[in-house]
């Protein structure tokens, strides 16, 4: 079935720079993840310490015309959290693809007055991209192009001198995981329980589906579905079939990571330590830190996310509307929007205009406070099991969360 469209909402297709891959990137939840058990479970200093030990770094260099914002003050930190697309190490599970890409890139603002907001920055927003020397030694002028290019072009140090442009917010530590420690991880914890919204009935007669997905391979029900690791993957990359497309997904990302985060702080989790060691194992196989990042970095980010069970940790969506430009559906920032929802976290709008003399590459939502209830204990999905979910006949529990 072709997919449904509505006009008011982006056709949200890859970039130029790679082609038109069906296959997406993995979705920074898993970044988030990563992190933030890595530190929960590794207290001590020298058990952190060999973990560090284990996990990848990466430089960040920028070309001498990039004006970095200057950090933030009175402890306020900011942590980019990306995955990566890399099919290293899948067998060609998820098909094959040159390089790598960035999927949906979240922000954790980590403000000294001890709010925490994950800003999720969509995959087709329309951004300025500074000028870059590319591995071959050719240097490219600025350019406007969808925010997943800025990765493609030049992996993370572009990612994040796009993402300080627009954003005018300095990144202080950037971490990153690929498609095998999201599923490590995930099926390390014995799986997790997600729920889905019934689509509308006119919208199912529009052609929307959000419960199967032949691009991304996801296949659930409505209600609770318990998901192994391949299951988890298919559902936060489901962006086809969803009314909102992407910004459907984010809702989609940040429902997990609310219930996911549960299953890390239970008691279970916690104080089983085979089962920390495997999700810390899968962690460490797949995470990238920059430079001048360690694990014990990440602590704040650690301590903050413990409290999403209880609404401490709030999400937001950069504000952008569906647009047309340069022969591309894309999400359009408007600059005075921005710019107001940026003024919370210590940022403002930068080269954020909707048009402009720069050359272009091959709804808003605001913060939204969180409380995720915790989903009814189900068996661990078992290994080698299809990427459809797990059947369950009951409707989720009062208090569980849904999205589309």
């Amino acid at each position: 079935m072709d997919r449904p469209t509505r006009p008011d909402l982006p056709e949200t297709g890859e970039p130029a720079p790679r082609g038109s891959s069906i296959r997406r990137g993995v979705t920074a939840v898993a970044a988030v993840l990563a992190a933030v058990v890595l530190v929960l479970a590794t207290s001590g200093w020298a058990v952190l310490r060999h973990y560090d030990g284990r996990v990848r770094h990466t430089p960040l260099t920028f070309s001498a015309g990039v004006d970095r914002p200057a950090s933030a003050a009175g402890g306020t930190q900011n942590i980019l959290l990306v995955g990566s697309d890399t099919r290293a190490g899948t067998n060609g599970e998820f098909g094959v693809a040159e390089g790598q890409r960035s999927d949906t890139t979240i922000l954790a603002h980590l403000d000294g007055n001890g709010s925490t907001t994950l800003i999720s920055f969509p995959r087709d927003l329309w951004v300025r991209i500074p000028a870059y020397t590319d591995p071959q030694g050719t240097q490219h002028a600025a350019q406007r192009s969808k925010l997943n290019a800025a990765f493609s072009y030049g992996g993370p140090s572009l990612l994040v001198a796009t993402i300080e442009g627009l954003t005018g917010i300095r990144v202080d530590h950037y971490v990153q995981i690929d498609f095998v420690g999201f599923q490590g991880m995930t099926d390390a914890l014995g799986g997790v329980t997600v729920c889905i919204r019934e689509l509308p009935a006119e919208l199912k007669e529009r052609g929307f589906d959000n419960l199967h997905d032949h691009y991304s391979g996801f296949s659930g029900q409505v209600g609770e579905n318990r998901l192994n690791g391949a299951q988890a993957l298919a559902f936060v990359r489901q962006r086809y079939g969803l009314p909102e497309s992407d910004i459907d997904r984010i809702r989609r990302q940040q429902q997990f990571l609310g219930v996911v985060f549960q299953r890390i702080a239970s008691t279970d989790t916690l104080l089983n330590p085979a089962k920390l060691i495997n999700v810390v194992d899968a962690a460490t196989s797949a995470i990238t830190l920059d430079d001048g990042t360690s694990l014990a970095d990440l602590r704040l980010l650690a301590v903050r996310m413990q409290s999403i069970g209880s609404g401490g940790v709030a999400f937001a969506t950069v504000p952008a509307a569906a647009g047309q430009r340069a022969g591309q559906s894309v999400l359009v920032p408007d600059p005075d929007q921005l710019g107001a929802f940026l003024k919370s976290f210590g940022g403002r709008a930068v080269g954020a205009t909707t048009a402009g003399a720069l050359p272009a590459g091959p709804t808003t939502t605001g913060v939204v406070p969180v409380s995720w209830s915790r989903p009814a204990a189900a068996a661990a999905a078992g290994d080698g099991a299809p990427v459809s979910a797990q059947p369950t006949p009951a409707a989720a529990p009062a208090g569980v969360s849904c999205t589309y």
